[in-house]
């Protein structure tokens, strides 16, 4: 396919050269046109002229020619090694380029980036260092109370409830640092400090009371409430059936609502446990 390219070329540009000394710009001002009427003299040299423009004109073009067969050898030699380059590169998919530009990067390093990022959230969210650290011990400290007293439990043949589990480290975190503080740990991780209500159950306590669709859902029975288990923990409690308080708010305003203790009857969001407790243990 090279040297095709190239052969054209070739014809292209001998072609432009002879057509270029037939036509030719204006005669020569100095040496007037060689026709029979001219004396002899003047039409030896205006004819000398036009041999030296024609050998000009060969010069000219075997340069080029001696040019470009130069330049197809050179792309006669690199041919096969550019053919292979450029196939293994299709043969390459996304991924494994996308890999190989990558930096390799081991799994303790992206452990410390990953503990450096959540000790400068807090410290963003209003924690001195200090309380930041002691933050992030007593949630390793936590999550190890968690994790022994799921063993012990196991041990001794009894039922272990994975939702209660999962949220047992954070419900001792929280009662370390106080509601105050923990909310103020929640929110330097992006995480949500209430129940958004998503869907209210129909003929449930909660359908009943009034309770919408995007009400925020901040404490029952005058116990904070951050997530969904919260909120489950705490209907547990007490008499079954007992009126207890339900704070909302909604659009931003403050309400209270009336319901009695046991299942409010609503899906919701809230402090993702599973984020928080990013690693599990083991």
């Amino acid at each position: 396919m090279p040297k095709i390219i190239a052969a054209i070329a070739i014809s292209l540009i001998a072609g432009f050269a002879v057509g270029a000394w037939l036509m030719g710009d204006e005669p020569t001002r100095d040496v007037p046109y060689a026709d029979s009427r001219a004396p002899m003299e003047d039409r030896l040299v205006r004819l000398e002229q036009m041999m030296a423009e024609e050998r000009d004109a060969r010069l000219s073009l075997e340069s080029q020619l001696q040019f470009l067969i130069e330049e197809i050898e050179r792309i006669d030699a690199a041919g096969p090694r550019m053919f292979s380059d450029e196939a293994s590169r299709v043969e390459e998919t996304p991924a494994e380029r996308r890999n190989a530009e990558r930096a390799p990067r081991d799994f303790a390093s992206m452990m410390r980036g990953f503990q450096e990022r959540r000790l400068s959230n807090l410290i963003d969210g209003g924690f001195s260092e200090d309380e930041a650290r002691r933050i992030m011990s007593k949630e390793s400290e936590a999550e190890f109370r968690a994790l022994q007293a799921a063993y012990v439990a196991r041990r001794n043949g009894e039922a272990v409830d994975a939702l209660s589990a999962m949220s047992e480290p954070q419900s001792m975190l929280r009662a370390e640092l106080g509601d105050s503080d923990y909310e103020r740990y929640l929110t330097a991780q992006g995480q949500p400090t209430a129940i958004q209500v998503t869907r209210v159950l129909d003929s449930s306590p909660g359908s009943q009371a009034g309770l919408q669709p995007g009400d925020q859902i901040v404490s029952y029975n005058g116990e904070r409430v951050f997530n969904v288990n919260d909120l489950r923990e705490l209907t547990l409690q007490g008499s079954a059936g007992e009126n207890v308080i339900l704070e909302i708010e909604r659009d931003g305003v403050p309400m209270q609502l009336s319901v009695p203790r046991g299942p409010v009857g609503i899906t919701g969001t809230g402090a993702s446990i599973r984020n928080m407790n990013r690693w599990g243990a083991g």
